[in-house]
């Protein structure tokens, strides 16, 4: 008896201008699922579920985070109990 997995999650990865984004879509696609890159704060709402991949800056993420308004739309995303994976940066 053979067995097919049938995925039919998409998952966000939130490419902010930092962070391990090509190593992170490497491990996603090679699990099998589809991706969808977040661009746009607009687009957080929308996710199924978000990977936040991190860097080592800590400050610099940030402030990116807040000028691009990114740090909003997470926050609310976060607040609906949304599904949620943050790497480094994206786990504080």
């Amino acid at each position: 008896t053979s067995y097919q997995t049938t995925m039919t999650l998409t998952v966000s990865l939130l490419d902010y201008g930092a962070g391990n984004v090509r190593s992170v879509r490497n491990a996603i696609t090679s699990c099998g699922y589809s991706i969808i890159d977040i661009t746009s704060p607009s687009q957080i709402d929308e996710a199924d579920v978000i990977i936040f991949p991190g860097v080592g800056s800590y400050e610099s993420a940030m402030t990116v985070l807040q000028t691009t308004g990114y740090d909003n739309a997470l926050r609310a995303y976060l607040a609906a109990d949304r599904p949620y994976l943050g790497i480094c940066l994206g786990m504080q």
